[in-house]
């Protein structure tokens, strides 16, 4: 694995929010930090960035799990996973997998993942139950789920599809309600996340027992 690029300066390592949040912004080292404590990250594991977008996280998590890890880095759109495959190649990252998936299916084989991140993407979900199965499958026994997303903001543009949940975004009782009625259980809540009043974590594990997504789905493929 060769050197990544130069780390930028404090002064830069913050992401804006915008003139719709007031401006708030989040250091990216703090959530870094808070990310590698909700999945419980260390050496060697096996994990997934679903929703990797221009493939950031993935990289970090990469460099994170190391070499004798390897991180899953999906996404819907083809030219967005040529592009995280071509900036795993460029950083000389071999251990960064770039995976196609589909609105249903994240497109990760069963039992593959020590954990999962999935970062402001499950308000964008079209499907979400599929997908939720899909989650659930790749997740091996005691493996976590964080997903961390945005309470609901109106005036923000809503994303196409997606079921209607009162702005941009998803409150977390209703996260929590859809995870926990479909085969997941709370392993940790991160009510104000990075410090910010508008976004939250809440990580998952599977639990015991048949889940309601996966059953609906094994009768669809019968």
């Amino acid at each position: 694995m060769t050197a990544r690029r130069l780390i930028p300066s404090v002064a830069a390592l913050v992401v804006g929010f915008g003139l719709a949040t007031g401006g708030f912004v989040i250091a990216l080292s703090s959530e870094t930090a808070l990310v590698e404590e909700a999945l419980a990250l260390r050496e060697g594991m096996q994990v997934a960035d679903v929703g990797a977008g221009d493939g950031d996280w993935a990289e970090r998590l990469a460099e994170k799990v190391g070499p004798a890890g390897h991180v899953y880095a999906t996404e819907i759109d083809a030219g967005d996973v040529e592009d995280i495959a071509k900036r795993a190649e460029r950083y000389g990252l071999e251990n960064l997998t770039a995976v196609l998936g589909t609105a249903t299916d994240t497109g990760l084989e069963g039992g593959c993942c020590d954990a999962i991140l999935l970062r402001m993407v499950y308000h964008h979900f079209t499907d979400p139950a599929p997908m939720r199965a899909s989650l659930r499958r790749a997740l091996r026994p005691g493996a976590r789920l964080a997903v961390i997303d945005l309470r609901p903001r109106e005036g923000w543009g809503d994303p196409s599809g997606v079921p209607n949940r009162g702005g941009h975004g998803i409150r977390e009782e209703d996260l929590v309600t859809e995870m926990t009625s479909d085969g997941f259980e709370i392993v940790a809540r991160y009510e104000k996340w990075a410090e910010s009043p508008y976004r939250y974590c809440v990580v998952f594990r599977r639990a015991d027992g048949p889940a309601v997504s996966e059953a609906e789905s094994l009768q669809e493929e019968r």
